[in-house]
């Protein structure tokens, strides 16, 4: 249902269309890009409303805020996700997320709201409102249809204002300073469609059992999402999803989805089917890219032999930018993974595959040699028919103990004994692992953070797979 409101619902779509349409004209002669209308692309933004604006007015202007947002909200989409965020607005503004939208007062509030005509203060409660429908919906399309729901009730001779403020926000690059009040909200609007507008780079993990694989995913995500004891283990294929900015939200879809997934949830993900999965990805140095990796269960599963066959059909059917095999450095040349890496040489573009030495905090350089590993490895793939692979010697679980250090997060008491293990051993010439990357220089000025990521060969993993830290 639409309420009606001061101009004719045909009118107005023609006169906002001139006036838009002028405005877009203006901006296309100074070579500004608008972005195309993004389509299913909820589960990969991010939402932080925590310092919301509206947070910190009296109580009876936050109800009628939120009854207009969850109203025209509702009337573009009703589903859980949408509903879900509807509810993270409830209860920063009225301290519940279940209230109903009195739909009598709704016209009341955004006139009250949107167009209040004695108040021109509160003319940025519709840039507000506008903003935070778009960070609900995300979808353009119906983030538009919205927009010209709430351009209904506001009078003629400020149409201009609205329709130049939607211009701003659909703008790639615009000038919001003009808008301080709602300066975040539009920051992060800009941030979830700018984000999924990069192209997505898809990168497959494989390996065979106790490699370290689920480590490894955990080390590049920054978080302890893939589980990584034997019982929990990869089951079927699982699409994991960076999100463009840190909102504290882990989002999964399996046999039900959670908006909000807990530790709990996560363990218990069931592997009767795949599974989606969006988190932030932590980055020490560059800004979020768009990235999915697609975790496959060990091909050597003694429990469950269709493990290796699920492994091969994603390998052979999914589209790839970038295959991680990761091997375990304390375990080469076994049977399984021998006869494994046959049927990869003659069923994975070569070109496409970058083999981690994991595991090497393991080794003991009394009785290892990392360079000899690397060379037997080396010598081995190209027996079968690498020319010349790219291999990465690294210590995934060091690399994941740095990010959630270098991120704030709480170690346990072991946890932080073995980080300053990590560093005191990665300080030691002989576990120095930038001299096998040529992209892992150090720096003046490095932090001991950075120098770390780059000894322990994070930084220089990141950089193959994606041109930069994630």
């Amino acid at each position: 249902m639409i309420l009606g409101g001061f101009m004719d619902r045909q009118e107005l779509e023609s006169s906002l269309y001139e006036i838009f349409k002028e405005l877009l004209i203006r901006k296309e002669s100074e070579n500004t890009k608008v972005p195309v209308g993004i389509q299913n692309s909820l589960f990969v933004s991010s939402m932080n409303i925590q310092e919301h604006p509206m947070r910190n007015v009296k109580k009876n202007l936050r109800m009628k805020y939120y009854n207009v947002l969850r109203y025209v909200v509702l009337n573009q989409n009703s589903d859980e996700f949408v509903q879900t965020r509807l509810s993270k607005y409830g209860m920063l503004l009225i301290g519940s997320p279940d209230i109903e939208v009195d739909e009598s007062m709704v016209k009341a509030d955004i006139n009250a709201i949107v167009n209040c005509k004695y108040m021109p203060w509160r003319k940025k409660y519709r840039y507000g409102i506008l903003s935070d429908i778009a960070l609900i919906l995300v979808n353009k399309e119906k983030v538009e249809k919205a927009y010209l729901e709430i351009a209904s009730f506001i009078q003629k001779n400020q149409q201009n204002s609205i329709a130049e403020f939607y211009t701003t926000l659909n703008e790639v690059q615009s000038d919001i300073t003009r808008f301080l009040w709602s300066e975040n909200l539009i920051s992060q609007v800009k941030s979830n469609w700018n984000f999924y507008d990069l192209v997505e780079k898809r990168v497959i993990v494989s390996a065979t059992m106790s490699a370290g694989k689920s480590t490894l995913i955990n080390a590049i995500i920054g978080k302890k999402i893939a589980k990584t004891s034997q019982e929990a283990c990869t089951g079927n294929t699982c699409y994991i999803y960076n999100k463009p900015f840190e909102d504290n939200t882990t989002y999964l879809c399996n046999e039900e989805c959670f908006y909000d997934a807990t530790e709990s949830e996560l363990e218990n993900i069931s592997w009767q089917n795949d599974s989606k999965i969006a988190t932030y990805f932590r980055a020490l140095d560059t800004p979020s890219k768009r990235v999915c990796l697609i975790d496959t269960p060990g091909v050597n599963s003694a429990i469950n032999r269709n493990h290796g066959r699920i492994t091969k059909k994603a390998l052979t059917n999914e589209k790839f930018d970038k295959v991680i095999y990761v091997l375990n450095a304390n375990k080469l040349g076994t049977e399984e993974e021998m006869a494994y890496l046959k049927w990869f040489v003659n069923n994975v573009d070569k070109d496409k595959v970058i083999f981690v030495l994991n595991k090497i905090d393991d080794f003991n350089v009394s009785e290892d040699n990392i360079l000899e590993s690397i060379e037997g490895v080396r010598k081995d793939l190209n027996l079968l028919g690498y020319d010349n692979p790219i291999i990465c010697p690294f210590s995934a679980y060091f690399a994941l103990l740095l990010k959630m250090k270098a991120f704030n997060e709480k170690l346990s008491d072991d946890e932080e004994d073995e980080y300053q293990l990590y560093v005191k051993k990665f300080s030691k010439p002989a576990y120095d692992l930038t001299k096998y990357y040529s992209n892992s220089t150090p720096e003046d000025g490095d932090s001991e953070l950075m120098i770390m990521s780059k000894r322990c060969g994070l930084y220089g993993l990141e950089k193959i797979l994606f041109g930069g830290a994630v």
